[in-house]
């Protein structure tokens, strides 16, 4: 997971006015069951951002960041639009007032967002959970203010949530900083329901470690042990390799973040350009 910069300007002209029309239309439904009804039918709307969201995310799953091994895609409200489950499954009537609002959509694979069987028999995904700390007071349709609520998901559309995640050479998702409790929380909740250890993403996480790891290779072998035996194509040579491993740890690769945690690992942090922040600066 690397932060995606929600790009207004990519959305479809006319669309902001659209929803804004759905949105005063719901806000004068009087029961839970209307408003339901009206959101299950303007459902296809969501579906006219997909293109947009994706370009934001250049054409990758938000949660896993992969662009195949999740190919489904499908626009996810983080807060559930209709019902929010706590992890022991306690039903909550949900975010209807954020159906219409873009700001609440992010881009998901299948097995990030629907319910998969894992090798254990349990129930994976994330459906229609948004577990939330103990002591946190749940927005409602009355009281829609979320500034109580401790979302214990990371959410790709923060600055900070991604960095609070990173994978090690198996491909394996990990907290950052496992000292620290609210960090290794976070992490494991978000791995749980989000399906991030499901064995293909895993595996293709792994793959990209030994790609990086090759690349890196190359780069500490791309020239001799001293500068007077450099040569002009040792020189274009390592700039062509740093380029490489740059763009490899870029936004638009696939599964960008376990490149950075392989570049990290290897004391070449300095090769990343985390250029998808300076978008929302």
């Amino acid at each position: 997971m690397i932060y995606v910069f929600q790009d207004e300007t990519k959305l479809p002209a006319g669309w902001l006015a659209k929803v804004a029309a759905l949105q005063d239309a719901l806000d004068q439904l009087d029961t839970t069951a209307k408003r339901k009804a009206y959101i299950d039918s303007k459902g296809a709307i969501w579906g006219e951002v997909k293109d947009a969201l994706l370009q934001m995310s250049h054409n990758k799953c938000w949660y896993s960041e992969a662009p195949d091994a999740v190919s489904d895609w499908h626009v996810d409200h983080f807060r559930p639009k209709l019902r929010a489950l706590d992890e022991d499954r306690t039903a909550h009537d949900g975010y209807p007032w954020l159906a219409f609002d873009w700001k609440n959509y992010r881009i998901a694979g299948s097995y990030p967002n629907s319910p998969h069987t894992d090798g254990h028999g349990t129930t994976r995904g994330k459906w229609d959970y948004f577990p939330l700390s103990a002591g946190s007071i749940r927005a409602t349709w009355d009281q829609r203010s979320t500034a109580n609520e401790t979302v214990l998901l990371l959410d790709p559309a923060s600055k900070t949530d991604p960095k609070l995640m990173t994978f090690d050479e198996e491909g394996l998702p990990i907290p950052v900083d496992p000292t620290n409790a609210i960090v290794k929380r976070r992490v494991e909740t978000t791995v749980h329901f989000l399906y991030l250890d499901s064995p293909r993403l895993v595996s293709a996480r792994k793959k990209k470690w030994r790609e990086i790891s090759d690349l890196i290779e190359e780069y500490r072998l791309a020239c001799p042990d001293t500068y007077e035996a450099c040569t002009l194509q040792d020189h274009q040579r390592v700039e062509r390799l740093i380029g490489k491993l740059s763009a490899a740890a870029g936004p638009r690769a696939a599964y960008a973040s376990t490149a950075r945690a392989c570049l990290r690992a290897n004391g070449l942090a300095q090769f990343i350009e985390a250029v998808e922040e300076a978008a929302a600066a």
